[in-house]
């Protein structure tokens, strides 16, 4: 399935705001000049993926003198910005990648900026273009990657410019806190 975000914006204070479903894969194209906005509420993420579903985010081609496409994702405590809920389950075959647009995402509560969902497993996230800031921003979530007691796949970023933080003892990059991560590949510009 794939899915141009053409400046739609969605704001819950519970629930989620962007459910991508289990078992799917899923193409989000971001429209250049464009911005889209996804915060959830307590527990979820901001655009939230199942069990098995597959993430890829890109922006439209062409217009070339149209500024790159943006999306901004937050989710509600323990909630991902852009990965797995809050207690989600222990699969861990999910997967994101993304290959441009302009990307802001935020964890709260011990969710992971790009990945985990506190105590909600994800699988294996690969960056190779965009610009991306992605930042757990308490209770020991990474900015890319693992959650408060949540493990995540292996980790790859081949391009873009990437910029992450994370507060309380979890890793900008990697693992969160009482939680692991896969391999960690940074290579290209």
């Amino acid at each position: 399935l794939s899915l141009i975000l053409d400046g739609v914006a969605c704001r819950v204070s519970s629930g989620c705001a962007f459910r991508l479903g289990r078992g799917n894969d899923v193409t989000l194209l971001l429209q250049r000049g464009t911005d889209s906005v996804f915060e959830s509420g307590p527990g979820f993420a901001g655009i939230s993926l199942g069990d098995g579903t597959s993430l890829r985010i890109d922006q439209t081609k062409g217009g070339q003198r149209e500024p790159d496409g943006t999306l901004t994702a937050t989710g509600g405590a323990g909630g991902a910005g852009i990965g797995r809920d809050s207690g989600g389950s222990r699969d861990q075959t999910s997967r994101i990648r993304i290959l441009g647009g302009v990307i802001t995402a935020s964890g709260t509560g011990g969710g992971a900026g790009i990945g985990a969902g506190k105590r909600g497993f994800m699988g294996p996230i690969t960056i190779t273009g965009g610009l991306i800031t992605s930042a757990g921003e308490a209770g020991g979530g990474a900015g890319i990657g693992g959650a408060l007691g949540a493990p995540v796949g292996d980790i790859t970023i081949r391009g873009g410019t990437v910029t992450a933080s994370a507060i309380s003892h979890a890793a900008a990059i990697g693992a969160g806190v009482e939680g692991a991560s896969g391999d960690i590949t940074i290579a290209g510009s």
